[in-house]
């Protein structure tokens, strides 16, 4: 699990995930996650897994991002 900060870019919800073990930092949500949770979301950060992309087949695979919690850091 990560902790990351949710960004609108372009109208795409996106995750900046500084801690994340693999080059890529910025991870597209999880359709799932995008239609249904963050728009009950009441903080930008949130803990996130990452999920293979299936589509990938090259030595580096994308990964989506899965909202797990959201943290309040009031």
């Amino acid at each position: 699990m990560y902790l990351g900060e949710l960004h609108n870019i372009d109208g795409n919800i996106m995750v900046y995930l500084p801690s994340a073990p693999v080059r890529q930092k910025w991870y597209p949500l999880s359709k799932f996650n995008n239609i249904i949770v963050v728009d009950k979301l009441e903080s930008r950060i949130v803990e996130v897994e990452l999920i293979p992309n299936q589509g990938e087949l090259d030595e580096q695979p994308e990964y989506t991002a899965r909202i797990v919690s959201q943290l309040n850091l009031n």
